[in-house]
């Protein structure tokens, strides 16, 4: 009797937990909402009442319209693999139609990450540019990148093919329709066949998703990879057999790896299921996930480094690697006129850079990070920084994809640049639509959120946590736009999960 007790008092602490964490996701969406659509900060020269008067218009239609996608269950439900298997199709040719429109000469990181993949692909090696050295011992997280164009490049020129421009953007091409289709699968799992319609739709409203894979660089190779990582754990807990469960478990591990090459936060949404399903009391899962992932990792980063030492000295990388320290102090803007990103133009690359003795470097990165968290002791003085830095972050609904595919060409000479470059003619119109409509998505995730939590159903707790993480760590860091473009699939999962009231007969 004792035993049973304790055993639901475990289970009441853990349930409390995990909906805490899932409630926790919904004031930081709100005030990303509201700082959005009202924050008098001048940057990115929006209109505040258009958007203001744009998200009015926008949440309601797009109620109405999931509602009317509610009404097709029987519908969608008889004809759920040739939806999905269309759907796919309709982003893949669209992403390829875009590319061929914006084809474009890849120039700063992603041309690094290109040119350093093509030298390694022709002639062995990037280790004999001076450029690709200087650049990857300063910044080795964006080697994964380049392996992975590296082996596209390789597999087509089997086959005789030269446009590598192209093959990038096929494998990301195909790399989405394996996210999309994840993300469809998820919300099948958490909310029947209309949730699976929902995010469909939804995903319609997010127009940077259908040229997203232009870009060419980890914004868009590491977007399917957070949904793969939360069906993979779907998985893990619905198999029947210990070969089962040791597969997902497998799966689970490679696809958080393989996401963490391309981009490293894809690992908060790993994290996010692990918390999922040690909270669930899932002990025995969570370790088998945590033994994967430890695993892969391990292995992985070993083959990694093993990989780099053919091509960059291990010695230039601990001398010249950019410490964490130099992210976090990027991503503290404590004065009105800093910006974000690089802060004055590089300033913070040049003052990075300036230091040969890397201990050196960490101690002045880290007196400067303390100088500037003490000068943000006081709330106004924090709020006002988390003000500016999350209209960096949130403020543009095209997620600055054309700051890599507009590049050093900014004339718009055809109608898709018109809209998505920022000379367009069409641009501020495009702008404000993508931030509204964001706005709407952000919000419809919240309410979604709060049903879940008022039933106390934890089943989606992944999605929550990992979009509570995101925020968290976008906070933290250094950022632009762009850089949670990779949790747009897990958010319009989110919002897909808001249940329409049924009309009363």
């Amino acid at each position: 009797m004792r035993d049973c007790a304790g055993e639901k008092g475990r289970k009441g602490i853990c349930l409390i937990l995990l909906l805490v964490g899932m409630g926790m996701m919904i004031p930081c969406y709100l005030f990303t909402a509201a700082n959005v659509t009202l924050s008098p900060w001048p940057l990115y020269e929006r209109n505040r009442l258009l958007l203001c008067l744009l998200t009015a218009l926008f949440l309601p239609l797009l109620l109405f319209a999931m509602r009317a996608a509610d009404r097709g269950e029987a519908f969608f439900a008889r004809h759920e693999r040739g939806i999905l298997l269309g759907v796919a199709a309709f982003y893949f040719i669209v992403q390829l139609l875009m590319a061929q429109a914006l084809r474009f000469e890849p120039k700063t990181d992603a041309e690094q990450c290109f040119t350093a993949a093509q030298r390694l692909v022709d002639t062995g090696t990037f280790g004999d540019s001076e450029r690709s050295v200087t650049y990857f011992t300063r910044y080795p997280h964006n080697l994964g990148l380049v392996y992975a164009l590296a082996a596209i490049f390789r597999f087509f020129g089997f086959f005789g093919l030269t446009d590598r421009f192209m093959q990038a953007a096929f494998a990301c091409g195909l790399l989405f329709t394996l996210g999309l289709l994840s993300a469809a699968r998820v919300c099948r799992r958490l909310g029947g066949v209309r949730a699976q319609t929902r995010f469909l739709l939804l995903c319609l409203t997010c127009l940077p998703l259908l040229y997203c894979t232009s870009e060419l660089y980890t914004d868009a190779f590491s977007l399917a990879f957070p949904p793969v990582i939360v069906l993979c754990m779907f998985r893990v807990r619905e198999a029947q057999t210990v070969k089962g469960r040791v597969l997902w478990a497998a799966l689970f591990a490679a696809s958080s790896f393989v996401g963490a090459q391309l981009r490293f936060p894809s690992i908060i949404v790993s994290v996010a299921c692990l918390l999922a399903l040690l909270f669930g009391l899932r002990i025995r899962l969570t370790a088998l996930c945590a033994a994967a992932l430890a695993a892969a990792f391990a292995i992985g980063g070993a083959a990694m480094d093993a990989q780099t030492a053919r091509h960059l000295p291990a010695e230039e990388i601990a001398q010249n690697e950019l410490p964490k320290l130099h992210y976090i102090a990027m991503g503290l803007p404590v004065h009105e006129d800093e910006g974000y990103g690089q802060y004055g133009y590089g300033g913070w690359l040049i003052f990075s850079t300036s230091f040969e003795d890397p201990d050196e470097r960490r101690a002045a990165l880290l007196s400067e990070v303390i100088d500037r968290i003490y000068y943000l002791r006081y709330p106004s003085r924090l709020l006002n920084m988390l003000s500016r830095k999350n209209l960096s972050t949130f403020g543009d609904g095209t997620f600055g994809l054309n700051e890599i595919i507009e590049s050093d060409a900014h004339e718009a000479d055809n109608a898709v640049k018109q809209l998505i470059f920022d000379g367009g003619a069409l641009h501020a119109a495009y702008t404000h639509v993508c931030t509204a409509l964001f706005v709407c998505q952000m919000l419809l995730a919240c309410l979604s959120c709060v049903q879940r939590i008022r039933r106390k159903e934890t089943l989606a707790s992944p999605l929550a946590i990992a979009l509570l993480g995101a925020f968290l760590f976008l906070c933290i860091w250094e950022t632009r736009s762009r850089y949670y473009f990779q949790f747009m699939l897990v958010l319009l999962s989110m919002a897909a999960l808001l249940e329409m009231p049924k009309k009363k007969a």
